[in-house]
């Protein structure tokens, strides 16, 4: 078993909410609003490099963190194309804080629209479903 994590609606697209879930025998999603999408880059812009990839890390890992399990494989579908390694040295990073975890189970690849966890995200993002968890600024800075 594996499992799988899409995004809907770009993290750097600030006018425009952002859902990230994950999918295997169980989905999970997890809400960025717009509103603290843009309050933090306001706030720390200029202060922390590669902020979109480290608020796609911290979501990635709000979803993941309750769910995975120690051997199992994380299929993350291709945001942001050429920016692989830097996503999953942050994530190792952040998971490494607070789980243990191989760096050999984080994986890249292109998860399609058929997927379990396209479905989670796209329903939570069209308001179709609610989300598991709606993320706060308190709850980024948590992990900054």
């Amino acid at each position: 078993m594996h499992i799988e994590v899409d995004q809907s609606g770009k993290i750097e697209q600030l006018d425009r909410d952002t859902v990230i879930a994950f999918s295997n025998d169980y989905q999970y999603s997890i809400f960025i609003p717009r509103k603290v999408k843009q309050e933090f880059y306001r706030l720390y812009r200029v202060r922390i490099k590669h902020l979109r990839y480290k608020l796609f890390v911290i979501g990635i890992y709000y979803c993941l963190r309750d769910y995975f399990r120690l051997n199992e494989l994380i299929l993350i579908d291709c945001e942001y194309s050429g920016k692989e390694n830097l996503i999953k040295s942050l994530l190792l990073n952040l998971f490494r804080k607070y789980h243990l975890i191989n760096p050999k189970i984080i994986h890249f690849g292109t998860i399609g629209k058929r997927s379990n966890a396209h479905a989670a995200a796209i329903d939570v993002f069209r308001e179709n479903r609610k989300p598991n968890f709606t993320l706060s600024l308190k709850d980024i800075e948590n992990l900054l």
